[in-house]
C-alpha cells in the first residue's frame, strides 16, 4: 500500500488530486491510503510518521509549505516531498529539504502521475527500515542506518542516533523485533548495537567511533558471530 498525504488549503484542488489518485489506483491496480490536511501547521501537529509521499502546497495560511517541510525533515528523513505551487520560483528552495520535485498549478493527471512515480522510484532506491520513535511529546521517524545503538535506561529506551539521543518508552524486545533484519545485535541484555556502525571489536568491548560498550560473557559468542555474518567473513 502507498500512503500519501495531501496538504493544501484549496478544497477543490484536494478533490482533484483525490480523483487523480482513484484513477491511478485503477490503472496501476494498486492501493493508496490518503490523508488530507488543510495547512502545514495541522499537518505537523497530526503527523505520526506513517506516510510515504506528501504533496505539499507552498502557499498556505498559518504555516507555508516550505516552513512545514523544514520542520517535517526534523521529524522524518524518509518521507518523499513534492511541492505544489502557483509560482515555480517558490519551489527552487526544495533542495534544502531534499524534495523530489514540484508541480505548478493547474495540475494535469499525467504530470501528477509522472511526479508520483518519480517519488516511488526514490522510495524503492533508498528503501530502508524506518523506525518511529515517540518521546517527550514528540515523534521522529528515522532510518535504521541512523541508529548507532539502543540502550535500556530504567523505564525508557534511549536511541543513540547520528542526530542525537532520543528517549522513548518501550521495551527492548519490541525494538529487537523491529530491527531483527537490519543488522543489529545485543552486546549486553540492555543494549542493541548497529553492526554497521562498529569501528572496532575487542575481547570484551565494542567500539562505535569513540564510544565503548561492554560485551557480556553471555553475549560474547553470539555477538561475534552476528558481526562475522555482517562482515561476510571470518573475524580475527
Amino acid at each position: 500500500m502507498i500512503r500519501i498525504g495531501l496538504v493544501d488549503d484549496d478544497k477543490e484542488h484536494q478533490k482533484l488530486i483525490r480523483q487523480f489518485i482513484c484513477r491511478y489506483e485503477k490503472e496501476e491496480q494498486t492501493k493508496i491510503c490518503v490523508k488530507e490536511y488543510t495547512d502545514g501547521l495541522q499537518f505537523l501537529e497530526e503527523y505520526e510518521g506513517n506516510l510515504d509521499v506528501v504533496f505539499l502546497d507552498i502557499e498556505m495560511p498559518h504555516m507555508d509549505g516550505m516552513t512545514a517541510a523544514r520542520k517535517l525533515r526534523e521529524k522524518d528523513t524518509g518521507i518523499k516531498i513534492i511541492f505544489v505551487t502557483n509560482m515555480a520560483q517558490y519551489a527552487i528552495h526544495g533542495y534544502e529539504v531534499d524534495a523530489v520535485d514540484f508541480i505548478v498549478k493547474p495540475i494535469s493527471y499525467y504530470v501528477f502521475v509522472d511526479k508520483l512515480k518519480k517519488a516511488l522510484r526514490y522510495l524503492n532506491l533508498n528503501k530502508e527500515k524506518m523506525v518511529v520513535v515517540h518521546g517527550n511529546g514528540e515523534m521522529m521517524r528515522i532510518g535504521s542506518s541512523q541508529i548507532l545503538y539502543v540502550e535500556k535506561d530504567k523505564n525508557y529506551l534511549v536511541f543513540h542516533t547520528t542526530k542525537g539521543n532520543l528517549q522513548a518508552r518501550g521495551t527492548m524486545l519490541d525494538v529487537e523485533k523491529e530491527l531483527s533484519q537490519e543488522g543489529f545485535s545485543k552486546c549486553i541484555n540492555g543494549c542493541l548495537v548497529n553492526l554497521k556502525c562498529v569501528s572496532k571489536l575487542e575481547k570484551d568491548t565494542v567500539w562505535i567511533d569513540e564510544i565503548q560498550l561492554p560485551i557480556s560473557r553471555q553475549r560474547k559468542k553470539e555477538f561475534k558471530e552476528d558481526f562475522m555474518r555482517y562482515l561476510g567473513g571470518d573475524f580475527s
